[in-house]
């Protein structure tokens, strides 16, 4: 849930590694099916191909699992972010120009004036 169209690399990493993980487990279907009684005849070849691929699917998904909750935690900022009025919000108060106060001495000059 990405609110309030700010851009969240995390979340933008994280899919391009989420596509870079899909491509890697595809090729580690396809190594096993070419290699299945190999690696299970072998226990050498069985560990070595734990030792590699496994090792390298962990981190990525360590990787992987860093960056969502990146973005998730940046997301929940962003929605934390009041949302800024707008100049012409309905039922917001206008601005008063402020009265001048008259001194008591032009007070009674102006009454002065008036008498005449």
């Amino acid at each position: 849930m990405m609110s309030k169209n700010i851009f969240n690399k995390f979340r933008a990493a994280a899919e391009v590694l989420q596509r870079g993980r899909d491509s890697l487990v595809e090729s580690m279907a396809e190594e096993v099916l070419d290699q299945g009684d190999q690696l299970l005849e072998n226990g050498y070849l069985f560990n070595e191909f734990l030792e590699t691929q496994g090792t390298r699917l962990h981190f990525m998904t360590m990787v992987l699992s860093q960056l969502e909750q990146s973005a998730d935690s940046f997301d929940e900022r962003v929605a934390a972010i009041p949302p800024l009025p707008s100049p012409s919000a309905a039922g917001l108060p206008k601005k008063r120009r402020a009265r001048v106060k008259k001194l008591p001495q032009q007070a009674s000059a102006e009454s002065k004036t008036d008498d005449l």
